[in-house]
């Protein structure tokens, strides 16, 4: 069994992107955080990117940090009070399994709306990883935008004067994934 104290060092030592996922699940059964298909589409979403465009960031961090930032997300969207909250109740609880303050901070950081800054590099692939993966996929209220529709709505609106290091090469590598059938 896993102590709560030394999760955040197991699951970092964990170099398996498949192996990480069986931890998530194991965490998600143990403490009812947030975490399911879409958790794990988005992390591989962030993986292929960092691998494909060659990102210079600990592609280690932030794959395990997309796989824990949305951990106390709800699944009714029509909460925005709890939308504008889970990101920083997720880094309070992270932070109890043994995290440090800046990774922390990296998955508060994925959507805006604590006004974190500065804002960390990993945060801005996450908070892209998430809001793409989020557009296709089907929703209660909506069904799953196509790829060029998804990419376009990232930039024109969910991203529009937001500051995003990354937008632009994210935007190349999903014209060359939809190039190469990824």
């Amino acid at each position: 069994m896993i102590s709560m104290d030394s999760f955040a060092d197991y699951i970092l030592t964990e170099e398996s992107f498949a192996k990480k996922i069986e931890i998530m699940c194991y965490l998600q059964k143990k403490t009812n955080i947030f975490f399911d298909n879409s958790v794990i589409f988005k992390a591989l979403i962030a993986k292929l990117f960092i691998e494909s465009m060659d990102i210079d960031v600990d592609k280690n961090i932030v794959i395990t940090a997309m796989l824990l930032c949305g951990c106390k997300k709800i699944n009714n969207a029509q909460d925005i009070e709890k939308i504008k909250s889970y990101a920083k109740e997720g880094a309070e609880f992270i932070s109890k399994l043994g995290f440090s303050k800046e990774f922390c901070t990296i998955c508060e950081q994925h959507n805006r709306y604590s006004n974190s800054i500065p804002r960390k590099k990993e945060s801005d692939i996450l908070e892209l990883a998430d809001q793409f993966g989020g557009m296709l996929l089907d929703r209660p209220e909506r069904v799953a935008f196509p790829i060029e529709e998804a990419l376009i709505l990232l930039e024109s609106r969910n991203l529009k004067n937001c500051n995003n290091r990354y937008l632009n090469q994210f935007k190349d590598f999903i014209n060359i994934a939809k190039e190469v059938n990824l």
